[in-house]
């Protein structure tokens, strides 16, 4: 286990920066959840076709872990100009509304909240993480909150931060009320 704090965890960042593409998608399927994390977020910073086609191929596996870090590559790829946006956010949309796995679930309204989908899609997506907050699953509580940063203000999103606080789950409520201020912030 790498733990985020610790100075393994820089030192094998400082190594996955030398890796090639086709090498840290090879780790992409760790089962360490922190190797997974730091690999996926070197992957970011690789805004390549081959990156954008290899989180395809991880979200068309049949093991929800490689499907939810597919997700989450698409969220971030080419941070902070996010080349890939427009290719990305139907295949995300698609995944929200097909996907049963509250794991994967998860991952996809995170990557929501890095992405900032095009403002047309905010009332689906907001529609969607409604019914997905009726099933009370904590992830998905907290990734829900999660997402609202890439989304605009309107009554929907009222109506999801509400039930966000209705849940009385601080962190949830903490990155609700953290999304509302940064979309604040934007406007």
């Amino acid at each position: 286990m790498i733990y985020l704090d610790s100075g393994i965890y820089i030192l094998a960042w400082q190594r996955a920066k030398q890796l090639t593409n086709l090498e840290l998608i090879n780790f992409v399927r760790s089962r360490d959840a922190a190797t997974r994390n730091l690999i996926i977020q070197e992957l970011h910073a690789r805004p390549f076709e081959d990156v954008f086609q290899a989180a395809l191929l991880l979200i068309s596996e049949g093991q929800a872990q490689s499907r939810a870090s597919g997700y989450l590559i698409l969220g971030q790829l080419g941070t902070p100009d996010r080349p890939f946006r427009d290719r990305s956010t139907p295949i995300i949309l698609q995944g929200l509304e097909k996907e049963r796995v509250a794991t994967v679930q998860s991952a996809i309204l995170y990557a929501i909240g890095h992405l900032k989908p095009p403002q047309s899609t905010h009332k689906e997506i907001l529609k969607k993480i409604h019914y997905l907050l009726s099933k009370k699953t904590r992830s998905i509580l907290i990734a829900s909150a999660f997402s609202l940063r890439g989304l605009s203000i309107s009554e929907e999103l009222e109506l999801v931060v509400r039930k966000i606080v209705e849940s009385g789950d601080p962190e949830a409520i903490d990155w609700a009320l953290l999304g509302i201020e940064s979309l604040k912030d934007c406007s």
